[in-house]
């Protein structure tokens, strides 16, 4: 059976294996691009956070039990009652909430890291010399403005040119 699918190139294949380390081993693919640097970024941002959900988790759990002993004890023992037992539902609404918020967070950080190392993965390979040029300035147009405010940008590539690209 013949196979369709193209075979990838080095650089593609590069660049999927970045992406897939930064997927399964956060901190990796910043490692895998040389950007040692922005690892302890991403390893930092996730112990934040799970050290946020550690603690709202200990929370809540205090909170909880708080909430339980109080709905078990008489109500005509404590002062007011209705206020406490409101003010602890509250707090462990709260607490539910932040915990669920740093589940999320972590979740986004390591979204964010896998997304920083495919997009540096990619760039790893862009050019800039000197045939990529950019310059404001007029540019002239046919009809009835003569000319109008832009960004011209001079791209001189072997088979492609373009040049005076608008807006």
């Amino acid at each position: 059976m013949p196979s369709d699918s193209i075979p990838l190139s080095i650089e593609d294949s590069r660049i999927q294996r970045t992406t897939r380390m930064a997927i399964f081993f956060p901190g990796s693919g910043q490692c895998m691009n040389r950007k040692y640097w922005k690892a302890p970024l991403v390893w930092g941002g996730m112990a934040y956070c799970v050290s946020a959900i550690r603690f709202n988790n200990v929370q809540l759990s205090a909170s909880r039990t708080e909430l339980i002993d109080l709905e078990l004890t008489e109500p005509s023992t404590v002062a007011n009652y209705d206020d406490d037992l409101q003010a602890a539902r509250n707090e462990e609404l709260f607490y539910r909430r932040q915990r669920d918020l740093s589940w999320f967070a972590l979740g986004l950080v390591h979204l964010l890291g896998v997304l920083d190392a495919h997009v540096d993965a990619n760039l790893a390979s862009f050019d800039v010399g000197d045939d990529l040029a950019w310059e404001f300035g007029i540019i002239p147009l046919d009809g009835p403005q003569p000319s109008v405010p832009g960004l011209s940008i001079h791209w001189d590539l072997n088979t492609r040119k373009m040049t005076k690209f608008a807006r």
